[in-house]
């Protein structure tokens, strides 16, 4: 029987052996990938096997895109990152990444909380609004923000002559957050009804598979249906079981196509009692069945 609460989880060991070709290279080959990784997009070549499918992290990650772009997606929100842009992504997200341009500069690093337990901007991040969570760079900003990583890089390229070094990387990468957070800080921020909207859709991602009622969430935040739809309709343009649908559906997908679950299991383990059912609401909001949404990623 599949516990409903257990959704998968990609650890970076997982990823490495899935989704990256030239994964005996030595930067990636490194055995405390779960705990850290950073790499340069100019100097270190990553062979990832595109397109990447939707996944769920175990370790928190950043991209500093200096020049070039890319889009990364984290739960429903797809991010554009151009040159000069950051973005963070707590860990638990469902994300993947696509568009790459070839002539992209800039970082890549993940970490996992252990590796800065007790940390202080972590938690910050953690509970910032996500869109929030990107931010456009001055060139003073990517200059601090880059000569940080540009020694973590150094000593974790020498970590393997030099285990010593991820106390030092420690250090740096809090200090590099702290830097962050004061820049995040700057940014203008959200409306007033954006601390609902993040309520609601923190509520949403942990009781979804107990309900998908508009009212079940409105009265855990302590508001009236319509006054939950009003808010989540000004922020996001949708109604509120519309991002209730998505957030559904996108794990869904996670179960599809990062296990080897039946789909009548996968129906189970999102609290779908009938699978001829859960097979008729995943084709209405994903647009094919999930039989050949599989067919699909493989």
């Amino acid at each position: 029987m599949v516990n409903k609460k257990d959704i998968p989880l990609l650890e970076p060991k997982l990823f490495r052996e899935a989704f990256i070709e030239n994964k005996q290279k030595s930067i990636l080959n490194n055995a405390r990938i779960d705990e850290f990784f950073i790499h340069s997009f100019l100097e270190d070549e990553v062979q990832l096997k595109k397109p990447l499918p939707l996944h769920k992290k175990t370790v928190n990650d950043f991209v500093l895109v200096i020049n070039g772009a890319m889009h990364k997606s984290v739960g429903l929100n797809t991010f554009k990152l151009e040159s000069k842009s950051f973005l963070f992504t707590p860990k638990d997200s469902i994300t993947t990444s696509e568009n790459i341009t070839e002539n992209i500069t800039g970082y890549y690093c993940h970490f996992s909380d252990d590796f800065l337990k007790g940390n202080p901007s972590l938690k910050f991040w953690h509970t910032s609004v996500l869109s929030q969570n990107v931010l456009s760079l001055s060139n003073e900003q990517v200059s601090i923000l880059e000569g940080l990583l540009r020694r973590i890089l150094f000593l974790y390229r020498e970590s393997y002559a030099q285990p010593n070094n991820y106390f030092l990387i420690q250090q740096y990468l809090s200090t590099f957050l702290a830097e962050a957070t004061v820049m995040l800080s700057e940014k203008p921020q959200v409306s007033r009804e954006n601390p609902i909207l993040l309520r609601f859709q923190q509520l949403v991602s942990k009781y979804f598979k107990e309900s998908r009622s508009v009212s079940f969430y409105a009265d855990l935040i302590h508001i009236s249906p319509n006054h939950l739809n009003k808010v989540v309709k000004t922020e996001t343009g949708k109604s509120a079981s519309h991002l209730i649908d998505e957030v559904c559906i996108l794990e869904a997908k996670v179960l599809l196509g990062q296990t080897t679950l039946a789909i009548q299991e996968v129906a189970l383990a999102l609290g779908f009692e009938d699978p001829s059912y859960f097979n008729r609401y995943f084709k209405k909001h994903a647009g094919i069945s999930p039989r050949n949404y599989q067919v699909m990623i493989d």
